[in-house]
């Protein structure tokens, strides 16, 4: 018998924006399916970084260029 804590799944949607330049701004959605393994803790500071990676590589900018405007947890 397993005494190991199950894996726990987190599902996240998200709302950005980018700004390109000075003239053109970007709003965008992204979802996420973040998990843990076991016993790890939930990391806010991973999901976020998660979360603007996608959203940069969306619109080929760099994640520091993605703001978060909000984050849901949906479960």
């Amino acid at each position: 018998m397993s005494t190991s804590a199950p894996d726990m799944r987190y599902c996240y949607f998200a709302d950005y924006e980018v700004q390109v330049g000075d003239h053109l701004r970007i709003w965008g959605q992204a979802t996420l399916v973040h998990e843990t393994a076991g016993n790890a803790a939930l990391d806010p500071a991973d999901v976020l970084a998660r979360i603007r990676a996608q959203a940069a590589d969306q619109h080929g900018v760099r994640p520091g260029e993605v703001r978060v405007r909000s984050i849901q947890r949906l479960d």
